[in-house]
């Protein structure tokens, strides 16, 4: 069965259908943000493991963009070797045991992200006159204080980013909650 979306109306009214998908979505986030508070040793574990795969795609993804970007100079080179240094740090981060070890991966994190920061920084800083100049310096700069800050308290960071993502899921579980009623609501109209 198909539904005519050609106006919003209709939109609205076949999304309405399917409230009780967005429900779900909002009980499940809601239950994994309280699991992530009621076993933080757990969550963080999982948080680690999520970081070594981020290094893996984040990796691909830089060198892939700064491969696409038709400047040249030392931010399309220093985004190379970013790039390529995060394929290997993930290799190392699974293959070498780091990820078993909370401190050493919130080390690898704080390093990881001062580099990414600096090559950021710099790529942003080299592309003069190019449009998201502004937010690569800015996301730089944040990167490598989230680097400092993350190598002066491994632990304490890892802990604080566990529980910032448990929160954040109990509120957006809530806030998929609510909409899912108010979709129900408004498909009924």
């Amino acid at each position: 069965m198909t539904v005519n979306t050609s106006s919003p109306q209709d939109a609205i009214v076949a999304f309405g259908k399917k409230w009780w998908l967005l429900l779900i979505l909002g009980i499940l986030s809601m239950v994994v943000g309280v699991m992530a508070l009621n076993n933080p040793v757990s969550a963080t574990a999982t948080l680690v493991m999520l970081f070594g795969i981020w290094l893996l795609f984040s990796g691909i993804g830089t060198i892939v963009r700064a491969l696409a970007d038709d400047t040249e100079g030392s931010g399309k080179v220093l985004m190379i070797i970013s790039g390529s240094l995060s394929i290997i740090l993930a290799v190392i981060f699974f293959n070498g045991g780091i990820v078993e070890d909370a401190q050493l991966a919130a080390l690898f994190m704080g390093i990881t992200f001062i580099f990414r920061g600096m090559a950021e920084l710099v790529a942003g800083l080299a592309s003069k006159g190019e449009s998201g100049r502004g937010w690569a310096i800015f996301m730089g700069i944040l990167t490598l204080i989230a680097g400092v800050m993350t190598i002066n308290n491994p632990i304490a960071s890892l802990i604080t980013v566990t529980q910032v993502m448990a929160f954040f899921l109990i509120i957006l579980g809530v806030m998929e909650i609510v909409a899912s009623f108010q979709l129900r609501g408004l498909a009924k109209k």
